[in-house]
C-alpha cells in the first residue's frame, strides 16, 4: 500500500492535505488532515470576564468572526437569562446574513468557479472578462457592507455585545443598501446559473452522512433552540456533546464527531434538504429523495441560499427603519450559569457552550464547528466516490474537488484539543 498525499490543500481557506491510501490500484482509504496549528481559543477564554469573551473568540477566523460573535453573545446571553430587545436581536441578524453573502460568494466564485471554467484561479478569469467572477465579487462586496453596516466594521465586527448591540445602523447608508439588494434580485438568477446546473459537477453519489441543522420555527432559518437531524430527530441544542461525541485522532488537530459509524453532514446542503422548501422560482433536481450531485450539490445549495439571504435582509432593512430609535441593549449582571448557543454558519452548524462562575468569569468554553463536524463526512465521501477510481491524476483532481464542496473553513475547526 503507497500513499499519494494532496499538500498542501488549495483554494480552501486555511491548512490541511489529503492523504490517499492506494491498493492494487485502487483507493483503498482517505484521510483529511487538519494541519493548522492548535488555536488554543477555549483555553485562552479561561477565567476571563463574560464581557472580554465576544471580542477575543470573533478572532477564530476573519472570515466567519460575525456569526462567532454573535453566537458567542446569544450563549452567554443565555447563560444569565437576558432577553434582549427585538430590535437588537434584528440588528445581529443582519450582520450575520451580511456575513453569509460574503463567505459564499467567495467560495462559489472565488474557489469553485474556477474548478468548473478549468482554470487554476479566479484572477484568470477576471483577466478573460468573465462576467460570472465579475459579478461574483460585487456580491461579496455586498455582504462586507453589510457587515460594515450592521457591524462597526468589515471584519471582527465591533456592534454587538452582550445584551444587545451598541448602536443602530445609519439610516442613509441602510437606504443604500435596501437599493442595492433590490437590484439584486433580478441579477442574481444569471450569476447563479453555473451553480445550479448539475449537469456541470463531477459525477458524485449521495451526499454521506445524517443531516444535521439548526431548527427554526419555518423552513430556512439560521437560529434556533434545537437540531434537526434528517433521521427525524429533533435534539435541545444544549444537549450538543452526547450527540456529537468529538473525539481526537492522531493524525489531525480537528476532532471527528460521529454516532458510531455514522458521520455528520453539517452543510448548507442539510440546511436545504432539512428545510424541504426553495425560494420562489428557485428548483434543483433531486434523485432518490436527494438533491442531485451528491456532496457537490453543497455549492447548488449555496447559491439557492443567497436568494433567501438577499430577501431576508431586506426584509430585515425594511423593519429596522420602520422602527426608528428603539431599545438596543438591556443591562447585564454578571453572574454564574450555563449557556449553549446554536446558529448557522455559512458552511454549516455553530455552537457556542460557556459555563460562568458567580463573577461571570469563563469556567468552561467549548466550541463546535462545522468544518471538525464534516471531517469524517469528506473522508466518507473521498471513498465513496472514488472508490472505483483507478487514473491517479484523476483521482487527485477530483479529491481536490470534493473537499471544496464541503467548503472548509480549517482555521475555525481547531481549537484547544484534549489528548486521551
Amino acid at each position: 500500500m503507497r500513499t499519494v498525499k494532496i499538500e498542501p490543500l488549495t483554494r480552501v481557506e486555511g491548512h490541511g492535505r489529503v492523504e490517499l491510501r492506494i491498493k492494487g490500484g485502487r483507493l483503498a482509504g482517505a484521510r483529511i488532515a487538519i494541519t493548522e496549528s492548535p488555536r488554543l481559543f477555549e483555553g485562552l477564554l479561561l477565567g476571563r470576564s463574560l464581557f472580554e469573551v465576544p471580542a477575543l473568540i470573533c478572532r477564530v477566523c476573519a472570515i466567519c468572526s460575525a456569526v462567532h460573535r454573535v453566537t458567542a453573545c446569544r450563549a452567554l446571553e443565555k447563560a444569565l437569562g437576558v432577553t434582549i430587545p427585538p430590535l437588537a436581536a434584528k440588528i445581529r441578524e443582519l450582520l450575520v446574513l451580511g456575513g453569509h453573502i460574503e463567505s459564499h460568494a467567495l467560495h462559489l466564485f472565488c474557489l469553485v468557479l474556477p474548478d468548473m471554467e478549468g482554470t487554476a484561479s479566479v484572477l484568470d478569469l477576471l483577466r478573460k472578462g468573465n462576467a460570472v467572477a465579475r459579478e461574483g465579487l460585487a456580491l461579496k462586496a455586498l455582504g462586507n457592507r453589510i457587515q460594515e453596516l450592521a457591524g462597526g466594521r468589515v471584519i471582527h465586527p465591533i456592534n454587538v455585545e452582550v445584551g444587545g448591540v451598541l448602536q443602530r445602523p445609519d439610516e442613509a447608508g441602510m437606504e443604500n443598501l435596501l437599493a442595492e439588494l433590490e437590484g439584486w434580485r433580478t441579477r442574481l438568477p444569471a450569476v447563479a446559473v453555473p451553480f445550479t446546473d448539475m449537469d456541470r459537477f463531477p459525477d458524485s453519489r449521495e451526499a454521506v452522512g445524517t443531516r444535521v441543522a439548526v431548527r427554526g420555527e419555518t423552513g430556512f432559518s439560521l437560529m434556533g433552540d434545537d437540531l434537526l437531524l434528517s433521521d427525524g430527530r429533533i435534539i435541545p441544542a444544549d444537549r450538543y456533546r452526547e450527540l456529537f461525541r468529538e473525539h481526537p485522532v492522531p493524525y489531525s488537530n480537528a476532532r471527528h464527531s460521529g454516532e458510531g459509524k455514522s458521520p455528520f453532514l453539517a452543510t448548507a446542503l442539510s440546511r436545504l434538504e432539512l428545510a424541504g422548501e426553495f425560494p420562489e422560482g428557485m428548483t434543483l433536481s433531486k434523485r432518490n429523495g436527494e438533491l442531485a450531485g451528491g456532496i457537490h450539490a453543497n455549492n447548488a445549495a449555496q447559491a439557492v441560499e443567497l436568494f433567501w439571504v438577499l430577501s431576508r435582509a431586506g426584509t430585515l432593512l425594511r423593519e429596522i427603519l420602520e422602527e426608528g430609535e428603539r431599545e438596543l441593549r438591556v443591562p447585564v449582571q454578571p453572574g454564574s450559569g450555563i449557556g449553549t448557543a446554536a446558529v448557522e454558519a455559512p458552511r454549516g452548524l455553530l455552537i457556542h457552550h460557556y459555563g460562568l462562575d458567580d463573577l461571570g468569569r469563563v469556567a468552561e468554553a467549548d466550541i463546535v464547528t462545522p468544518t471538525a463536524l464534516n471531517q469524517a463526512a469528506m473522508e466518507a465521501q473521498l471513498l465513496t466516490d472514488l472508490a472505483e477510481v483507478a487514473d491517479e491524476t484523476e483521482l487527485v483532481v477530483r479529491a481536490e474537488r470534493i473537499v471544496r464542496a464541503f467548503d472548509p473553513c480549517i482555521s475555525c475547526s481547531v481549537h484547544l484539543l484534549r489528548l486521551v
